[in-house]
C-alpha cells in the first residue's frame, strides 16, 4: 500500500471527495431520504434535516 500511495498521492482525497457529493446533492436534498447521502448532507450543510419514515407517512396528503 505505501508503495502504490507514494506512487499515486492520494492528497485531499477524503475532503474533495465528501465536497463532490456535497455539491451534487445540495440542491435536491430530498433525493437523498433513505440513502448515506442524507449522512453526507447532514454533516456538511448547515440546516439539512433529514425526514423521517413517519414523518413521511404522517404527512402524506391523503386523508388518514
Amino acid at each position: 500500500m505505501e508503495e502504490v500511495v507514494a506512487a499515486h498521492p492520494r492528497g485531499e482525497f477524503k475532503k474533495d471527495f465528501l465536497q463532490v457529493f456535497v455539491e451534487g446533492l445540495k440542491d435536491r436534498p430530498d433525493t437523498t431520504y433513505g440513502t448515506v447521502n442524507a449522512d453526507v448532507l447532514e454533516h456538511f450543510v448547515p440546516g439539512f434535516r433529514r425526514t423521517s419514515m413517519v414523518e413521511r407517512v404522517t404527512g402524506a396528503p391523503w386523508p388518514s
